[in-house]
């Protein structure tokens, strides 16, 4: 008798054992969908449908010391941008499709128009820079409201 009951027991720790694992892997997946899809996706139909928008390219690791100063500045000026993560998969292509061939360096701010880049500042290091560049390509035209 005790045989099936330790078979039972261990039955019920390996069903446990796998919701969990379903449970986190979900979790996981939601997780990177909302860290890495919208925007990117977003940006990619934008492209498509020749929209004009800005496009902040961020890096959050710590090569981008500067990125939460630029995204400030963007935000206080009320400039509506896609919000993207050259670390995503995607990002070569993304290039490719703006014919950009040369290194983009976070924090970077890229005006598209008509599937082409409009004005670009890249390598942002100081929030004069920013500011000046918004308020002399007009960005706030881009604005949320």
């Amino acid at each position: 008798m005790e045989k099936n009951e330790e078979m039972e027991e261990l039955k019920q720790k390996a069903f446990v054992c796998a919701i969990v694992f379903l449970f986190v892997v979900i979790i996981g997946l939601i997780f990177i969908f909302n860290r890495f899809g919208s925007d990117v996706d977003a940006v990619s139909d934008a492209l498509r449908n020749d929209e004009d928008f800005v496009v902040f390219f961020r890096s959050d690791d710590e090569s981008c010391s500067e990125c939460s100063m630029v995204e400030e500045r963007l935000n206080a000026h009320g400039v509506s941008y896609y919000n993207y993560d050259v670390r995503v998969g995607n990002f070569s292509s993304l290039l490719e499709k703006l014919k950009i061939d040369y290194e983009v360096l976070p924090p970077a701010i890229y005006v598209i128009q008509d599937a082409k880049v409009l004005y670009n500042i890249t390598n942002i290091q100081n929030q004069e820079v920013v500011d000046s560049f918004i308020e002399e390509n007009g960005l706030e035209e881009f604005s949320n409201g």
